[in-house]
């Protein structure tokens, strides 16, 4: 017996779970303050214990600032720059391909946007950067 899929059953309109496996400043102050409440008043944490904790809690904030500012520092050094990106339509399965140089960069909402004419890219639609040589040539055809 052959079976074969029917699109409705396999639609997008089940509903999806988005995970996020990074932990991050508010999730580990979270836990501290937890174990903190939670520790044996007769044998509680040990200085040593909480200073590393400390430690290692303000060596992930200085990771994350240094992330962001070299997402900033990727993200200015595009502008002048021929690109080639691909802009998702919202509630569409399709995209809008966008050529062209990078006029400006905006951060907002804690994300990079790259301005090209009149398409705003976040920099996760970024495909490829040309070099100038190619940009050349592109503006020339």
């Amino acid at each position: 017996m052959r079976v074969e899929q029917n699109s409705y059953i396999y639609s997008s309109n089940q509903p999806t779970r988005q995970v996020n496996n990074q932990l991050g400043k508010d999730e580990f102050l979270k836990i501290l303050i937890v174990q903190l409440q939670n520790q044996d008043p007769l044998s509680p944490m040990e200085d040593k214990d909480f200073i590393a904790q400390m430690a290692q809690f303000s060596t992930l904030e200085q990771i994350q600032n240094m992330s962001k500012d070299f997402q900033s520092l990727k993200a200015m050094n595009l502008v002048g720059k021929m690109i080639y990106g691909e802009k998702d339509i919202e509630n569409s399965s399709q995209i809008i391909p966008v050529i062209g140089r990078v006029d400006s960069v905006t951060f907002s909402s804690g994300r990079m946007f790259l301005q090209v004419g009149e398409y705003t890219l976040s920099l996760e639609e970024l495909v490829s950067v040309f070099s100038e040589e190619e940009a050349q040539r592109i503006e020339g055809v």
